[in-house]
């Protein structure tokens, strides 16, 4: 995939938070955000849609699919730099499409890929939604006049930076919910001194998408 470098930093920092760790940070609305987090690894389906926030403009959109077979159809499209790019999985089949060229693999071909619901692709399992309790050091609410809470989480940059070797110096993280306690969005943003990356997620037809579009026609 393209342009989930910002992104597969956090799956990975979230793979490697582990359990050896025991202590618990408070947060503000920790509760809140680990219900949705954990249910967001239930669904079934569900389409969430990633704007960069320095452009306004959505580039990446992830969309999948628990087959009833048991393998995992998805649909990941990103536009970077004005380059599209798609990669697709009905659970067979693989195909990507790069700059308009289209690639197919089959099982047993050297780049196929595949997953299902027992090994599901990590963006269909809420860790776009990126939250590691042990690697936050603190926390503020804020609601606004509609009665939306947002929760912001001020990351601890060192254990990320030595987790990764990387060299952040900052990492922010907000979950939205409105008066009902409905998830409204979660944004990102890291920073490293030289540049940041910032986007937003928001989810959609959760439960309820029925299929998706092959770039196969």
């Amino acid at each position: 995939m393209k342009r989930i470098v910002p992104i597969l930093l956090l799956i990975c920092v979230m793979c490697l938070s582990g359990c050896s760790l025991k202590k618990v940070v408070e947060l503000e609305g920790r509760e809140q955000v680990e219900a949705f987090v954990n249910e967001a690894k239930t669904w079934q389906s569900g389409c969430y849609v990633l704007t960069n926030l320095d452009t306004g403009e959505a580039d990446s959109v992830f969309t999948f699919i628990n087959n009833e077979d048991g393998t995992q159809s998805y649909l990941y499209e990103s536009v970077a730099d004005g380059a599209a790019y798609v990669e697709y999985s009905d659970g067979k089949l693989f195909c990507t499409v790069d700059g308009g060229e289209m690639s197919i693999c089959n099982e047993g071909d050297e780049d196929y890929v595949s997953y299902t619901a027992e090994n599901p692709h990590p963006y269909s399992t809420g860790n776009l939604l990126f939250y590691v309790n042990l690697y936050a050091s603190g926390s503020t609410a804020e609601t606004d006049d509609k009665g939306n809470v947002t929760y912001t989480y001020v990351y601890d940059v060192g254990k990320i930076n030595k987790a990764m070797g990387t060299s952040l110096d900052s990492f922010v993280t907000t979950f939205t919910f409105d008066a009902d306690g409905n998830f409204v969005s979660f944004t990102q943003s890291n920073t490293d001194g030289e540049s940041g990356y910032a986007y937003m997620v928001e989810v959609m037809d959760v439960n309820s998408v029925a299929e998706l579009e092959s770039p196969l026609g």
